[in-house]
């Protein structure tokens, strides 16, 4: 077993000068705890973000001189890095009490184990935005019921432990510019060598969830550059994560119904309202599960917000569905 304590706390970090302080100060309180060295990649930010970081004593800081993605960010914090134990931590979350602890605990309990990561919470660190607090719903939704731990296909990158031998042996994080999902490719290289991914309830964290525009705009990107891995592995993600069955199933049925509902702009002498009724309440029972967490977390206001949000969710994946096949078909007539 990795001497659980020595380890190296990696934080990408890109134009992230609301959050970055408050990060880094109990980052730096949990790293007191054991014996370890705190690193913070920062990809080319334009913001206040490598003045803030340059505040901390404490903190190794490498500045990239070109934008790549937080995957290529954490993987250059690691190639710097001198312990044996990595642990990843975002640069726009607030991670619980004695959490590193936890996580290392957790790996070093058997050989089976590859990754161990924290578990979101409800308490969503942006104030500005109403609509985050949906993406924070939609992020939490399937996680909220972990009551010790769980094994997960995931590797979750924005609070997570591993080691150094395996980091490697899998090849790292694949390096998805702009998009995020990592997670995906990390979990599904892990699983491959036959060890666990797991998620641990008593180890937590806070995230600034962005606003439901923002969001959509990366489910785009994050959805055409996780399709090959989707295809490739043949099977959907665990509950809890971003690529579910229930996910899958909700966006084909918000396709048939905006299908039919343009094929009606054509033939107008059909009758097809009762089909999108029917489709659209076969959806809701799909998402019913999460519609009662929104209520009971965030209330009426937030579940009549849910009914638009979700369809604005699987438009984004199916928006991105089709931006991988276009630039698939770029490639193979070479445009």
């Amino acid at each position: 077993m990795v001497n659980e304590n020595k380890v190296s706390i990696i934080v990408p970090a890109y134009n992230a000068e609301k959050t970055i302080k408050k990060t880094l100060q109990i980052i730096l309180q949990e790293s007191h705890k054991l014996q370890s060295e705190v690193i913070v990649v920062d990809d080319k930010s334009t913001d206040k973000t490598v003045e803030i970081i340059k505040e901390f004593k404490d903190i190794q800081l490498i500045q990239l001189k070109n934008n790549l993605g937080a995957g290529n960010a954490r993987n250059i914090g690691a190639d710097a890095s001198q312990y044996e134990i990595l642990c990843f931590i975002d640069s726009d979350i607030e991670i619980s009490k004695d959490s590193i602890l936890k996580l290392i605990k957790r790996l070093n309990e058997n050989g089976k184990t590859g990754s161990v990561s924290a578990t979101q919470n409800l308490n969503n660190l942006n104030k500005i935005s109403w609509s985050s607090d949906f993406v924070c719903l939609k992020s939490c939704y399937g996680v909220d019921t972990i009551v010790t731990e769980k094994k997960f296909s995931v590797c979750c990158s924005e609070f997570c432990v591993i080691s150094k031998k395996l980091f490697n042996e899998v090849g790292k994080w694949k390096a998805l510019y702009s998009a995020g999902g990592e997670e995906f490719d990390m979990g599904y290289k892990i699983t491959n060598l036959n060890k666990e991914n797991i998620k641990i309830a008593n180890a937590q964290y806070s995230g600034y969830w962005c606003d439901f525009f923002t969001r959509f705009k990366r489910i785009i990107e994050r959805t055409s550059k996780y399709t090959p891995l989707l295809l490739e592995k043949k099977k959907f993600d665990s509950t809890g994560s971003f690529a579910t069955s229930n996910q899958f199933y909700s966006s084909l049925l918000t396709l048939l119904m905006m299908s039919l509902f343009f094929f009606n702009l054509i033939i107008t002498n059909l009758n097809i309202a009762p089909l999108i009724i029917s489709l659209y309440f076969l959806q809701m029972l799909i998402e019913l599960k999460f519609l009662i967490f929104a209520i009971k977390q965030k209330g009426l206001k937030m579940f009549l917000f849910s009914f638009l949000g979700i369809q604005g969710i699987n438009l984004g994946i199916l928006l991105g569905f089709n931006l991988f096949i276009f630039t698939k078909l770029k490639k193979l007539l070479n445009i």
